[in-house]
């Protein structure tokens, strides 16, 4: 009963906790301007695509969604930020609860709610690392509720999830290493990654994510290439302990100092108990560990697998490329439970207990203090400056207005009443109204979202962003006036780079916020545009030509089909190429699996030799079919002798390979029947698909199609006969 009435108690208290935190929120998020970063993503919304250069779409979708009930406001772009951190509360308590107790998740709850990163950055603003904490954190618990229960279902769910978390953000992947290193380092749990639920899981996943993988395909490859040069940089990589520190200082900041440095003693905590796990069961030596202690080592090697991979990873980046403080927070979101558990297991340590009560009471002092310094200034920003610092004047801003970054929240609502009054009098005046332009893309999303008169709003940066793939065409802008807009932020003078007829440059919007000048919107009018003189830096010239999808498969299928078939070229691997597709062929193939049968199954021989042989001529009849639908020639019908031919020369019906699908039918076949050989199907599956590219007879495509004809032929025909199977018995 005294458990029971504790479970009440903390359960409660939790609720209470995010239901309260939630209000204190809400009342926050519409007083407050959007953020920049806040007002891109908003502008991703009003240009809904599969995906973006910046991030994978997710964000945007949330955005439309909850503007589309709520309105355009602060309010209804916020909520999301607020909803998404309320539900992610619900599965980290959930989860914690189930790996702990009732008390160690009510703590991690509360921890979660004075660390600024997550408390703020995380519930307040609505960036893509809202949406990716909650997938984060959902994949995190079916995890956890895979091993313990081995249910299939789970693992799709987990493909699901782990799909809609990569339409979040990219970091998303860093679960795959994460979960690998769980089930590898934990031997218990080692026999998962012989599961096909897992492979189909991660198929789901792909499925999901494909409309990224369509644009990045259609567009160069442009989102992928920038984020990995934006994370690893330009460089070759050297070791920097500036750059290290700089980036740990960082992190420290954006989590409050001493949470910071209890994060990571809890992480080498948890990490030392999970190598006692670990050699234990893979080395033996010494002692065995006793069941209790073995069983909280699992939960510790779980937090650690989930923890330190994404930590690893991100502060290993930060020692040769400076990256951004919040980029490693997902790898801190899974240790509050962590850390939690340590807390309220020492608790009766009083070392423990005052550094707790400091610790988490500082840290829910700056979780307090960056929304009652956006919304009342209470914090004078030149007590960080020394006074010839702070008095000094940059683009007509004292640099202590400038260091105050709450000040960027301010004055886009003033300078958008002034550009509207702008448009009404130019279309009073019977003028065609101009169109709105600036030179960053921030500035150009703030736009966005603070003049939604008018929609036509353009950036013209000199360096590749969103908006230069949005308006790849800018001839009809030519003689439009236009409107140029920038502050004392990212200051421009617009004469000296964009040609217009005539200039005027119009009574700049400042912005004062406590009686203090904090903000300059300068604003100039353009008349007559001649696209055609801008400098080729600052139009789309510069981006990678965007392609249609059949274009860019088709551009993809030959440069693959050319470094297989003319660029890994050996005589010796020609005669084991020949060897791999001869084995593909209709015959020889049945020969094999006949024998195969005959001398592990031979009391079935007739039966299973059936199932086997309609399972590949059903797919047979798939690949025929779409051979004479599709009529696509072959390689040596495209290019000649340019292609290195081995066996017959094929000229027509190459999609899809018939070899490919037959030798993928028999893999599923006989991996259902011999599973602890299934690696070794599907390899010769592989390799006979790619001999078929090898020996210039198919492309890449053709070789993909066929694989997938034969693995659905041979999974439907296979799942039919089981529930025949099972009904004929009930």
């Amino acid at each position: 009963m005294k458990i029971l009435n504790r479970s009440i108690k903390y359960t409660a208290s939790f609720w209470l906790l995010i239901s309260a935190t939630a209000l204190l929120r809400l009342f926050v998020i519409g007083r407050i301007g959007l953020g920049d970063d806040e007002a891109h993503y908003f502008a991703f919304s009003q240009n809904l695509q599969l995906s973006y250069f910046d991030h994978p779409p997710m964000i945007a979708y949330i955005i439309k969604l909850f503007g589309s009930v709520l309105g355009i406001n602060e309010f209804a772009v916020r909520f999301p930020a607020v909803a998404l951190f309320f539900l992610t509360s619900i599965i980290i308590f959930i989860l914690a609860k189930d790996m702990f107790d009732d008390k160690i998740a009510f703590f991690s709850i509360l921890l979660i709610n004075i660390t600024p990163v997550f408390s703020f950055l995380g519930a307040v603003l609505t960036v893509p690392d809202s949406p990716l904490a909650f997938f984060w954190m959902l994949y995190i618990y079916l995890f956890w509720k895979l091993i313990k229960t081995s249910a299939s279902l789970n693992w799709y769910l987990m493909g699901v999830v782990l799909g809609l978390g990569l339409l979040s953000k990219y970091n998303m992947v860093l679960l795959i290493p994460s979960s690998l290193v769980f089930l590898i380092c934990s031997k218990k749990y080692l026999n998962q990654l012989k599961r096909t639920d897992l492979y189909l899981s991660l198929i789901i996943a792909f499925f999901i994510f494909s409309p990224v993988v369509i644009w990045n395909l259609t567009n160069s490859w442009a989102s992928f290439g920038y984020q990995l040069q934006h994370g690893f940089g330009k460089q070759t990589p050297k070791f920097s302990f500036m750059l290290l520190g700089k980036c740990l200082g960082a992190q420290a900041g954006y989590i409050s100092p001493f949470l910071f440095l209890i994060y990571w003693f809890v992480l080498f905590y948890i990490a030392a108990r999970s190598f006692e796990l670990i050699k234990a069961r893979f080395f033996k030596k010494g002692p065995s560990l006793e069941v209790t202690s073995e069983e909280l080592n699992e939960k510790y090697l779980f937090l650690f697998s989930f923890s330190f991979p994404t930590l690893f990873l991100f502060n290993g980046i930060a020692s040769f490329n400076e990256i951004l403080p919040h980029w490693p927070a997902t790898g801190y979101l899974v240790l509050v439970i962590g850390v939690a558990h340590f807390t309220v297991s020492n608790w009766n340590k009083r070392w423990l207990r005052v550094t707790t009560y400091f610790t988490w009471g500082f840290g829910l002092f700056l979780t307090a203090l960056v929304p009652l310094q956006a919304m009342y200034k209470i914090l004078p920003p030149e007590m960080f400056l020394t006074k010839k610092e702070a008095m000094k004047i940059e683009d007509g801003i004292t640099k202590a207005e400038k260091v105050d970054i709450t000040n960027d929240t301010y004055g886009w609502d003033l300078a958008g009443e002034r550009i509207n009054e702008i448009l009404r009098q130019a279309q009073d005046e019977r003028k065609s109204v101009p169109f709105i332009f600036t030179h960053r893309h921030y500035l150009a999303s703030q736009l966005k979202f603070y003049v939604p008169q008018n929609p036509r709003i353009y950036c013209f940066s000199g360096r590749i962003d969103a908006y230069g793939f949005w308006q790849r065409d800018i001839s009809e802008l030519k003689d439009k006036d236009g409107i140029f807009v920038c502050n004392s932020n990212f200051y421009q003078d617009p004469t000296v780079l964009f040609p217009f007829k005539s200039w005027q440059k119009l009574e700049p919007v400042e912005i004062f916020r406590k009686g203090r000048k904090i903000r300059i919107f300068w604003l100039w009018y353009g008349k007559g545009f001649m696209p055609e003189k801008m400098e080729m830096t600052y139009t789309s010239a510069i981006l990678p030509p965007q392609l249609t999808l059949k274009q860019a498969l088709l551009n993809l299928d030959y440069k693959f089909f050319w470094i297989i078939n003319r660029g890994i070229r050996s005589k010796i691997l020609d005669y084991i190429m020949m060897a791999f597709s001869f084995i593909g062929n209709g015959l020889p193939l049945a020969v094999i699996v006949g024998f195969i049968l005959w001398h592990y199954r031979r009391q079935y021989f007739m039966q299973e030799f059936i199932i086997g042989l309609v399972i590949v001529l059903a797919g047979a009849i798939i690949v025929h079919s779409l051979k004479e639908m599709c009529a696509r020639v072959r390689p040596l019908t495209l290019w000649g002798d340019q292609v290195h031919v081995l066996g017959e020369k094929l000229y027509r019906c190459s999609f899809p390979s018939g070899h490919t699908q037959s030798s993928f039918g028999a893999a599923v076949f006989l991996s259902s029947r011999f599973k602890n050989y299934r690696i070794l199907f599907f390899l010769i599956a592989i390799l006979v698909g790619i001999s078929r590219i090898y020996l210039g007879a198919h492309f890449p495509i053709d070789v993909l199609f066929g694989a997938l004809v034969g693995l659905l032929c041979g999974w439907i025909i296979l799942a039919v006969l089981k529930y025949k199977k099972i009904a004929h018995n009930n």
